[in-house]
């Protein structure tokens, strides 16, 4: 008989790939040397990897409020900067 609180079990989806004779032994080898099986060697390292090549294009999650201030303040005309436009008419001081 099931506990009434028992956590329910998540469904997994199975993942295949193909190796040939050598490349499998490599990743058995190595999986040998972290004291893993094969799948979870596998599946440890692609994500690492999967998630490094992702880090370099991060997605942006914002508001729907913070959204519309983004799009008011892009449409928004150009404000006027004094101190900007003086502080670009100055020679930088890399060029002194």
């Amino acid at each position: 008989m099931a506990r009434a609180n028992a956590i329910p079990k998540q469904a997994e989806d199975r993942l295949s790939i193909r190796a040939n004779a050598a490349q499998k032994s490599i990743l058995k080898r190595a999986a040998d040397k972290k004291r893993m099986n094969l799948s979870q060697f596998v599946m440890q390292v692609a994500l690492s990897e999967a998630e490094e090549i992702l880090q370099d294009d991060p997605a942006l999650v914002i508001s729907a409020e913070d959204y519309a201030w983004v799009c008011q303040v892009m449409d928004a005309p150009p404000r006027e900067l004094p101190r900007l436009r003086e502080a670009m008419q100055q020679k930088p001081v890399w060029d002194a």
